[in-house]
C-alpha cells in the first residue's frame, strides 16, 4: 500500500503497546480475518497506541474503555447495519501517496525509562498467499516496572474453494510488585514490621481450592518472597474455512495450543478445538458451533497446585438464523459441560437475538437473550491482573440469564447514536481483594492484618445492570470523535461492595487532521465508583481520570513523527490497591516504512 496512508494509519491514534499477541492466543479468529483482508488488498498492519504505559503500568491493556482500534476498512458516513454490538470509531481517511511500501519499524522513549519498539515486515506477500512476521516491546523500567516483549508469525493461504491459516507465537512478560503493603491504619513497610517482629507468625484468610487449610507465614517470609515474576507465554494455532462468498455450506475448523509458564514453576497447558458450520434451508440458515478445551496444568514447585491438575469443557451451540432485508434473528441455545475427576456437570444458557431496521438507515432497534460459561484460564487472570497471587487459579464463570436490548439512530449524515441497556446474573462472579493475612495468635492492633500486594478474588452470586451509549461523529473524514459512558449498577449477594468494579465509566476518543501531513489526538477516560477491601471495610478508591494528547508529523514518504503526553493532568489514581500509576509522562519518537 503507498507509504502516507501506510504510515500515518500505524501513528494516527499514537497511543498504545504493540501488534497484539494476545490476540491471537485468545482469539486468533480476529487476527487471521485481518489476514484475509491482506489476501486481496495491500498489507496493512494493525498498531495500537503509541506509548501509554502509565495505566497499570500494565502493558497489555485490557481495558477497552482506552483501546484505539483501528478499522481501516470501516468508512462514514456509518450505515445503521445488522449488527447487535455496539458500534466503534472508523479511522480517518488517509491521502494515498504514489508507492507502495512492505514493512515498518518504529521506536519511541520516554521519562519513567518508558520504551517501544515494533516491527513488522510481510515475508511472503502474493495475492494468494501471505506470511507476516511482527516483533513488539513496551516497557517502563522505573520503580514501577513491567516489561512486555512478543513476536509472532501468521499464515495464510487462499485455496480456490476454502482458506488455509497457521500462525505460531511467543512472549515475554516481567513485572515487578511494587505496590505498597497494608495494615489496620493503612501503608506499611513489611521489611521494617519483619526487624522488629522477626518470629511473628500470620495465617492465611480465605484459602480456596482443593486444600483450604489456611498455611502460616513469618514476616520475613511475606517480605522475603519474590519482589518479581515472569511470565512465558507460546501459542500455536492452525485451521481451515470456506471462503467469505460461500452462499452454501460454511464451515471453519481450527485447533489453538497456548502455554504459559511464570516464575513460581506453574504452566498451564490449553488445547482448544473449534469447529463450526452452517447452511442454507430455502431462505434460513441452519448452524452449529462446538468447541472443547482441554486443560492441564503442573508445577515444579515444592507446593503443590491448590486447584484441578486438568479438567476438560465442551461447549455445544446450535441455531438457527432467519435473515431478511429489514430484519434477522438467530434462536439458539449454548450447553457447557466440564468434566473433571470424579465429576460431570452442566450449564446451559440461551442464545437468542435479533435486530429490526425500523427506519432503514436511519433507526434499528436490537435485543436479545444470552449467557454462558466463561473460562477462567490462569492466562487469561493474569492479563486481567498480572499482580494475582501466585497459587490461586479463578473459578469459571457462569451467567445463566443475560438480557440486552438497544436503540441505534442516525440522525444526521455523519451522527450514529447507539444506546443500550444489558442485564445479567452471574453464579460465583469473582472479584480482586488485596491478599489477607491474620496474625496467629490473634492480638489484636495495628499489625494483627495484613493486606499484602498480591491479590486473592472472593466469589459471589451477582447481578449487574449496565446502562450505557454510544455517539460517533465524522467531518467530512478530517475530524473523527467518539463518546461512549456507562453505568454498571451492581448488586452482589456476599459482599459489601462489587470490589474493584467501577460504577461509573466514560472515554473520549478524538482524532483531527488538521491537513495532509499532521494529525492530532485527544483521548481521555474516566472511572469512578471502585472500592477495595480492607478487612470489614471498604476503602473507596480516587476517581481515574486520564487525560492524553498526541500528534504525528509525515515528513516524508518513509519517516514519520510523533509525541504523545499521557496522564496530563498528573492524576495519581490506582487500577488496583496500592498500585499508583505513572504520573505525567511524555514518549516521543518515529517509524519508518520500507
Amino acid at each position: 500500500m503507498k507509504t502516507s496512508n501506510y504510515i500515518v494509519s500505524i501513528l494516527f491514534f499514537l497511543a498504545g503497546s504493540s501488534l497484539s499477541m494476545k490476540a491471537q492466543v485468545n482469539e486468533p479468529q480476529d487476527s487471521i480475518v485481518n489476514q484475509n483482508v491482506t489476501v486481496e488488498r495491500e498489507y496493512k498492519p494493525v498498531i495500537q497506541d503509541a506509548g501509554k504505559i502509565n495505566s497499570i503500568p500494565n502493558v497489555l491493556d485490557i481495558k477497552t474503555v482506552k483501546s484505539m482500534p483501528d478499522y481501516s476498512n470501516f468508512n462514514l458516513p456509518l450505515n445503521v447495519d445488522f449488527n447487535i454490538h455496539t458500534l466503534a470509531a472508523a479511522e480517518l481517511e488517509r491521502e494515498k501517496p504514489k508507492e507502495t511500501q512492505g514493512g515498518f519499524a518504529r521506536l519511541g522513549f520516554g521519562n519513567y525509562f518508558n520504551t517501544l519498539a515494533d516491527f513488522a515486515y510481510p515475508v511472503i506477500k502474493k495475492p494468494d498467499m501471505r506470511l507476516d512476521f511482527s516483533l513488539n516491546h513496551l516497557a517502563t523500567f522505573s520503580e514501577k516496572t513491567h516489561s512486555t516483549t512478543k513476536g509472532a508469525l501468521s499464515y495464510d493461504k487462499l485455496f480456490k474453494k476454502f482458506d488455509f491459516f497457521a500462525g505460531v507465537g511467543g512472549g515475554h512478560e516481567f513485572i515487578k510488585y511494587y505496590g505498597n503493603n497494608f495494615n489496620r491504619n493503612g501503608a506499611t513497610n513489611l521489611d521494617s514490621l519483619a526487624n522488629l517482629y522477626p518470629i511473628a507468625n500470620y495465617s492465611e484468610i480465605n484459602r480456596t481450592g482443593l486444600d483450604k487449610n489456611s498455611r502460616n507465614f513469618t514476616l520475613n517470609d511475606l517480605a522475603n518472597d519474590s519482589i518479581n515474576n515472569t511470565f512465558w507465554r507460546f501459542n500455536a494455532y492452525g485451521g481451515l474455512r470456506s471462503l467469505p462468498q460461500s452462499d452454501k455450506l460454511r464451515y471453519e475448523a481450527r485447533i489453538n495450543y497456548n502455554i504459559l509458564n511464570t516464575h513460581y514453576g506453574f504452566t498451564e497447558h490449553i488445547i482448544h478445538s473449534q469447529a463450526g458450520f452452517n447452511f442454507p434451508i430455502k431462505t434460513h440458515r441452519l448452524g452449529m458451533d462446538l468447541d472443547l478445551y482441554n486443560l492441564i496444568y503442573n508445577s515444579s514447585s515444592v507446593r503443590a497446585l491448590n486447584f484441578m491438575n486438568a479438567y476438560s469443557v465442551f461447549n455445544l451451540n446450535p441455531y438457527y438464523s432467519i435473515e431478511r432485508p429489514n430484519w434477522n434473528v438467530r434462536l439458539g441455545v449454548k450447553s457447557s459441560f466440564v468434566f473433571q475427576p470424579g465429576a460431570f456437570k452442566a450449564y446451559p444458557s440461551a442464545d437468542v437475538h435479533g435486530e429490526w431496521k425500523l427506519i432503514p438507515k436511519y433507526f434499528d432497534l436490537y435485543g436479545g437473550v444470552a449467557g454462558g460459561y466463561e473460562i477462567n484460564t490462569l492466562d487469561k487472570i493474569l492479563t486481567e491482573n498480572p499482580y494475582m497471587f501466585n497459587e490461586t487459579r479463578v473459578n469459571d464463570t457462569y451467567t445463566p440469564f443475560n438480557f440486552f436490548a438497544g436503540i441505534k439512530i442516525k440522525p444526521l449524515y455523519n451522527l450514529l447514536l447507539d444506546g443500550y441497556v444489558d442485564y445479567r446474573f452471574i453464579a460465583d462472579q469473582y472479584f480482586f481483594v488485596n491478599k489477607e493475612y491474620e496474625l496467629s495468635p490473634l492480638i489484636y492492633g495495628a499489625n494483627s492484618n495484613l493486606y499484602t500486594n498480591r491479590f486473592d478474588v472472593l466469589y459471589s452470586n451477582a447481578t449487574l445492570m449496565k446502562i450505557g451509549f454510544r455517539a460517533n461523529y465524522n467531518l467530512r473524514n478530517t475530524v473523527n470523535v467518539e463518546l461512549k459512558g456507562a453505568y454498571n449498577g451492581w448488586n452482589v449477594d456476599q459482599e459489601l461492595q462489587a470490589w474493584n468494579k467501577p460504577q461509573w465509566e466514560a472515554s473520549l476518543n478524538t482524532a483531527v487532521r488538521i491537513n495532509r501531513n499532521l494529525n492530532v489526538s485527544v483521548i481521555g477516560f474516566y472511572e469512578s465508583g471502585c472500592f477495595a477491601k480492607m478487612g470489614a471495610s471498604a476503602v473507596a478508591l480516587n476517581p481515574k481520570i486520564d487525560i492524553n494528547l498526541g500528534a504525528s508529523y509525515l515528513f516524508n514518504s518513509w519517516f514519520t513523527g510523533f509525541a504523545k503526553i499521557n496522564n496530563l493532568i498528573n492524576n495519581p489514581y490506582q487500577y488496583y490497591y496500592g498500585y499508583d500509576v505513572q504520573g505525567l509522562n511524555v514518549m516521543v519518537g518515529g517509524a519508518v516504512s520500507f
